[in-house]
């Protein structure tokens, strides 16, 4: 029989149910596990999350069990949780999504087992405008974390050299994510071709271990520079996301220096608390240092809008 009972989040009521259920089955993680990190982080994820569409990943038995991507915010939801309508081009679907304005809507969405967070990169109020660029580095068969990690530092170097100031974060998986933090003046078409010609770059000086190529199955031994993930209504983990994988590790953000030793599932449900604890949101500055990319997109001969 499934239990509830209601708590008070800042004022509001938020039903939650079954918190023994086991989300993480190989570290014995639980919903409860899972509400408390989403309560106890809420000043770092509100910080990424507020004023952006949100697409979650549910798994409402636990990682091993049936998981389905949700955008639509459903009619049950409480009152407290704000949405945005969105329509398609056509003006045919309108898909309400929910925005993550408070705390309530976290430990909500943490009732639902919502385990990953991904927030568009505009806010609703300016949706065809991009405040991020992201570079999504991804190894192929063959490659390993220390492969990704040097193509990191070479995106840096690249990104320095046009006078970007960047940031990165682990992805949770094998993976790395480089945030860049912009103007909002650029279109996803400018943000996502910029973000392709630097793979581009990239492949050229170093066709050994860099590739743009889409097809997976020509990806191997290679890091993907992804730059689709720079298109309207593409999503990526959230900064402090958790994510479905055995160890529960979460999205995060880490220094470059850190970076240097760091390893993929370092920060996890079990300790990332005490991380936030001791280090300041790494991310923080992205939201007051937006950069213009028009020095950049001069030097590499492409569109400004």
């Amino acid at each position: 029989m499934e239990q509830q009972q209601t708590v008070l989040v800042d004022g509001f009521e938020v039903t939650i149910s079954n918190w023994d259920r086991i989300l993480w089955p190989e570290v014995d993680f639980t919903k409860g596990n899972l509400i408390q990190y989403y309560s106890l982080a809420a000043p770092y994820l509100l910080t990424h999350l507020r004023d952006r569409p949100l697409t979650v990943t549910r798994f409402p038995q636990g990682i091993q069990g049936d998981s389905f991507y949700q955008k639509n915010c459903p009619q049950h939801a409480p009152d407290f949780v704000e949405t945005t309508p969105v329509t398609d081009s056509k003006g045919e679907k309108t898909i309400n999504y929910i925005l993550v304005q408070n705390r309530a809507t976290l430990v909500w969405l943490a009732n639902q087992a919502c385990i990953e967070l991904h927030p568009w990169l505009s806010l609703y109020t300016r949706p065809q405008y991009p405040d991020w660029v992201i570079f999504d580095l991804d190894p192929a068969e063959g490659c390993d974390f220390d492969d990704v990690r040097e193509i990191a530092f070479l995106v840096r170097k690249a990104l320095d050299e046009l006078g970007l100031t960047s940031y990165p974060k682990l992805s949770g998986a094998t993976g790395i994510h480089i945030y860049v933090p912009i103007q909002p003046k650029y279109t996803y078409d400018v943000t996502s071709s910029f973000v392709g010609n630097i793979g581009k770059i990239l492949e050229s000086v170093y066709p050994a271990r860099v590739t743009t190529e889409r097809l997976v199955k020509n990806r191997i031994g290679h890091v993907y520079v992804d730059h689709l993930q720079n298109l309207l209504g593409k999503t990526i983990a959230a900064p402090y996301s958790p994510r479905p994988l055995p160890h529960a590790p979460i999205s995060t953000p880490v220094t470059w220096e850190e970076l240097k030793t760091v390893y993929p599932h370092q920060f996890h449900l079990g300790n990332i608390l005490s991380r936030l604890e001791t280090t300041e949101d790494l991310f923080a500055p992205q939201l007051v240092a937006g950069q213009s990319l028009d020095t950049a997109l001069a030097y590499l001969g492409a569109p400004v809008s």
